[in-house]
């Protein structure tokens, strides 16, 4: 049995999932779960979001060409190099000059933009909350998170791109966007994909070592020389990081869908046998293991 056919045997809304800053698409993990899944793309880039519908023609995905922020009204759009490294926040001179890596992120131009925000989308397009966000905005996440703050009482799980040391002038860093989320009920869970920076490329092969610890069970990892600049930052509900022993079994089933989805096997197994020993009896002994699924 596959996680798409469990979660569409006992549940029976679809999973909504937005993507803000969804330029080159939509990450394909939600592909195992394509027919229980409606998809969400915004971006301000009008021809991104036309091109993109083209190719997702013929399926759940909607992209709408808008910019989120923090209220509605007028921003500027600070236009880089790489078009994807645009922002909402103008470019830091210092790392974007300096850091070869980063000058893909200099500043070229800059216009004057709408924004509105997702709670105010939501509230005029009648489309239900999602269940997962994605966000990679360009050192935006917090903005796009305050207008969010309606519609975040409704989300499951996060996904975002968080800056540690700033690329664009006076934007939020990791340690905002975590009280932040904090405040509003979620969890970090996971941080991966950790990007490092120096202002000479061949001064990063530099071999070094790190551990990480997993319980009592420390894993060699291999590192290089740079400065942490961004990475990835996972969030959830607590009782999802608690394996869902205080949540309705069919709660249980869709955030075991999300995590599987993210990568989080062994959430997602916990979460399943939750659901499996909370369910009513009369399914108790249909509900598949974890194991089973792929």
């Amino acid at each position: 049995m596959s996680f798409a056919q469990l979660y569409g045997r006992y549940l029976d809304r679809k999973i909504v999932v937005f993507d803000v800053g969804c330029r080159w698409g939509f990450s394909n993990v939600w592909e195992p779960l394509a027919p229980h899944v409606s998809l969400y793309g915004f971006d301000p880039d009008e021809a991104e979001c036309a091109n993109l519908a083209e190719r997702y023609r013929g399926r759940d995905v909607t992209f709408v060409p808008k910019a989120l922020a923090a209220s509605i009204g007028r921003r500027t759009l600070y236009l880089t190099r790489e078009p994807a490294c645009s922002s909402l926040y103008a470019p830091a001179p210092e790392p974007t000059s300096s850091i070869p890596e980063l000058r893909c992120a200099a500043r070229v131009g800059a216009q004057e933009i709408d924004v509105t925000t997702l709670d105010a989308w939501l509230a005029e397009s009648g489309v239900r909350a999602p269940d997962f966000i994605k966000l990679d905005v360009q050192g935006a996440e917090l903005d796009v998170l305050r207008g969010a703050a309606a519609c975040l009482r409704d989300v499951r799980a996060l996904e975002l791109e968080v800056e540690f040391n700033p690329i664009y002038q006076d934007q939020p860093l990791f340690a905002d966007v975590d009280a932040f989320l904090r405040q509003q009920g979620f969890v970090l869970w996971r941080l991966s994909n950790l990007v490092h920076y120096t202002d000479d490329p061949t001064a990063s092969v530099f071999p070094a070592a790190d551990v990480h610890y997993y319980d009592s069970r420390p894993v060699p990892v291999p590192t290089m020389a740079g400065q942490l600049f961004w990475g990835h930052a996972f969030y959830v509900r607590p009782e999802t990081a608690a394996g869902g022993r205080a949540l309705d079994w069919r709660q249980c089933v869709a955030d075991a869908a999300l995590m599987h989805a993210s990568g989080f096997h062994d959430l997602a197994d916990r979460l399943l046998r939750s659901a499996a020993r909370n369910c009513p009896a009369a399914l108790a002994d249909a509900f598949p293991s974890p194991q089973a699924l792929r």
